[in-house]
């Protein structure tokens, strides 16, 4: 049975945290932009977090796939903060869309 190491493991959780940690960075950033009025660098923003907590996302899903292929992982704190780190951001994402929309509006 494949498995993987837990540095491998480390490996992907930190790239996972990396990308999500980035594509928070942006997010934050576009609500400032949506906040003075700059609608189009807000948009612009919030697409560039999106590509990155996409990677986020694909490290993370791949993972889980492996998994459910029968790959042997053991258990690692690192990854479930990393799992974690990306839902949060994923969930600020969609609030903060929401807030930009609401900046439009006024």
């Amino acid at each position: 049975m494949e498995k993987i190491t837990l540095e491998e493991l480390a490996t992907i959780s930190m790239n996972v945290i990396m990308h999500a940690g980035t594509a928070r960075d942006y997010v934050f950033q576009a609500v400032d932009k949506a906040s003075a009025g700059a609608f189009d660098e807000a948009d612009q923003l919030m697409n560039e977090a999106n590509k990155e907590i996409v990677i986020a996302h694909k490290a993370q899903t791949k993972t889980l796939q492996k998994e459910a292929d029968g790959v042997e992982f053991p258990f690692s704190p690192l990854f479930a903060h990393a799992q974690d780190t990306m839902m949060t951001v994923k969930s600020e994402m969609n609030i903060m869309r929401e807030m930009i929309k609401l900046y439009k509006r006024l």
